[in-house]
């Protein structure tokens, strides 16, 4: 699956340094990043594993899903943004509180800023 290879990419140009300032893992299926307890259980080793703070996904219906899923049933705090444009795009909910959009404006910023 192309969101598999793409994954495992962007995991070797971390390694080679071409992404600085994070650590880089994947391809994790979304509970082996959620949950030390379930990477443990299916042998997968990783400092990311369960503990992940950013969460990429392959499109945008797969996005809106996880980002509604997360906002009302785990009362996550989060923001969101489209990645691969010419500069950052905010993608808001007309239903997303304040907070979350104040999330996707600073996450946008910080992403111009590198």
């Amino acid at each position: 699956m192309q969101p598999t290879l793409d994954a495992a990419a962007l995991s070797k140009m971390n390694d080679r340094g071409q992404i600085k300032g994070c650590i880089v893992d994947g391809p994790l299926a979304i509970d082996n990043a959620l949950s030390e307890e379930a990477a443990k259980h299916k042998g997968i080793k990783s400092p990311v594993a369960g503990n992940a703070d950013i969460i990429l996904v392959p499109n945008i219906e797969t996005g809106n899903v996880m980002y509604k899923t997360l906002t009302y049933t785990a009362n996550a705090k989060n923001g969101g943004i489209l990645v691969g444009a010419a500069a950052p795009v905010i993608l808001t909910s007309r239903a997303d509180s304040n907070e979350s959009k104040l999330y996707s404006i600073a996450l946008a910023c910080l992403v111009a800023c590198l």
